[in-house]
């Protein structure tokens, strides 16, 4: 049928038997794959009137993809406890829900050939509400209309719960979900790992301002180029993290104070105006008024402690300090609860192996960095060839692997991803004015 046949045999849909709307299942499915979700949510409320519903998602779903089971953990330590934001498009968080509503979430899984207990796990372990909740997967929205995130729950290196992102992933590719300019992947890292060693976050700081630029690059697939939306969302920072070195030279945080004025240093210094954009917290605390008119960088630090102050009694309003291609945002650095930091420069994927990749390189980011800080000598000679400065941008990034990585395959995945955009023009967007390479290519 072509699609105005199509629409014709949907809209008449009372006339056909359970046979023949089965056997033109092919045309419905590539009609209803370009509607907007509520006209197709309606068609198949008509459908599943005529016909079972079990064989019209087996039809709408049967020729998808199927999950492939991943069989090796990462290479790195099963207790660096992680996280995953995972935003798309042309999957509104309604469609989701009405998956949910009418436990068709579950039939798709299984023609998925989803295991079991995977997709048990994932289903009866779900939220479409953010509240701070990470022992749950959480399906939101917080741009478009047709997109939709999904948070993982807290994850550990196990294959077990490798094979629930794969699991989301198969979902996301059946339901035809794409992915754009402002579509990301965040990964978040547990704060616990670094043991609330303040010398682990010097180094996390100092590799991540000495390879910004490197890291933007090597952060996606081969080929791919950063998304434009990072630009806003995963602002570069390294000028901050160097100036910061310069001026105090050590990370403490033995108070509140302490922890405030750190996220001021590294995360809003140099973007202070769209920071606070929009703050309108009235005319006695007018932050936007007064930062026209400062004068030194006390006056500055002091617009900022009252803008985070106010935000502390909004905690439903976002706040843009965490639009930073690394976040420390979110890390309350003690025993109890030392919250988590986020890495924000990922282009958004649905495929595993690519997740798991970035996965790869934010995790031996994280466990250099503790295991440096516990053992100065460790790695020791790679740490200070990351420092050399009359070097051509190839030998910092084969610097930077080699800090990172002992296996070569390792290796050989950034730098062929580097190879691919080393030249491209859109990531000067990305380079902050603090030069890091003294001799480019």
């Amino acid at each position: 049928m072509n699609r105005r046949e199509t629409d014709n045999f949907l809209e008449n849909i009372n006339e056909y038997t359970e046979q023949e709307i089965i056997t033109n299942m092919s045309d419905i499915k590539e009609y209803l794959r370009w509607l907007p979700w509520d006209f197709k949510k309606e068609y198949f409320k008509k459908l599943i009137k005529v016909a079972d519903k079990s064989k019209i998602l087996y039809e709408l779903f049967k020729d998808e993809k199927k999950f492939l089971y991943w069989e090796e953990k990462l290479d790195f330590p099963k207790r660096l406890k992680f996280g995953l934001e995972i935003e798309v498009t042309d999957v509104p968080l309604d469609e989701i829900r009405f998956l949910f509503e009418t436990s068709s979430i579950m039939e798709i899984m299984n023609i998925l050939e989803v295991p079991t207990d995977v997709s048990n796990v994932i289903i009866g372990n779900s939220d479409f509400e953010k509240k701070n909740e990470f022992s749950k997967w959480i399906f939101s929205s917080e741009a478009q209309m047709d997109s939709s995130e999904v948070s993982t729950p807290i994850l550990e290196n196990t294959l077990f719960d490798l094979n629930q992102i794969v699991a989301i992933c198969t979902l996301y590719k059946a339901l035809n979900a794409r992915l754009n300019g402002g579509t990301g992947l965040h990964i978040n890292v547990g704060a616990d790992y670094l043991e609330c060693n303040e010398k682990a976050i010097e180094n996390l700081l100092k590799i991540w301002g000495e390879c910004e630029e490197v890291f933007f690059k090597i952060a996606n697939p081969e080929g791919e180029e950063i998304r434009v939306d990072a630009r806003i969302m995963a602002v570069p920072i390294k000028e901050n993290i160097q100036n910061f070195f310069e001026e105090d030279g050590s990370v403490t945080f033995n108070t509140e104070e302490d922890m405030e004025k750190f996220l001021y240093q590294i995360q809003a210094r140099n973007r202070m105006a769209d920071v606070i954009e929009g703050s309108r917290f009235g005319p006695e605390n007018d932050v936007e008024y007064d930062l026209r008119y400062a004068k030194t960088d006390e006056e500055i630090f002091d617009i900022y402690h009252r803008y985070n102050m106010e935000m502390k009694k909004r905690p439903n309003e976002d706040d843009k300090v965490r639009w930073t291609s690394i976040n420390f945002n979110h890390m309350k650095w003690n025993d109890n609860n030392p919250g988590r930091i986020e890495i924000r420069i990922f282009n958004s994927s649905l495929e595993p192996e690519i997740i798991f990749q970035n996965l790869l390189l934010v995790g031996k980011m994280f466990e250099v960095s503790i295991k440096n800080a516990k053992d100065p000598k460790y790695k020791k000679d790679e740490f200070e060839k990351l420092f050399l400065r009359d070097v051509t941008e190839e030998d910092k990034v084969n610097n930077l692997l080699n800090l990172l990585f002992d296996k070569s395959k390792e290796k050989e995945i950034f730098k062929k991803r580097w190879n691919s955009v080393s030249q491209k023009r859109s990531f000067q967007n990305y380079s902050s004015r603090k030069d890091t390479f003294e001799k480019l290519l």
